[in-house]
């Protein structure tokens, strides 16, 4: 794995979890479990099934921690204006 590599998909994931800011959970899990599949199946032969997989997780994980912060923090703007 490249920096770039790593670098790339940071940002992706920051790109998606802003994406479903706002987009009821059940939704946004529906694309992250396609995602996940498909991102999954794309490392597979590049990494190996068990990497592919662990890189795959950790993508939706992280997508799904910066959806609720992005979402805390629009809340608590909203609280405090």
């Amino acid at each position: 794995m490249t920096d770039e590599f790593i670098d790339n998909t940071v940002a992706m994931a920051a790109g998606y979890a802003l994406w479903f800011a706002g987009v009821p959970g059940a939704e946004v899990m529906r694309h992250l479990l396609d995602t996940r599949a498909n991102l999954e199946a794309d490392l597979a032969e590049m990494y190996g099934h068990d990497v592919a997989a662990a890189i795959a997780e950790a993508f939706v994980v992280a997508v799904v921690r910066r959806r609720a912060e992005i979402e805390a923090a629009g809340a608590m703007q909203r609280a405090v204006n």
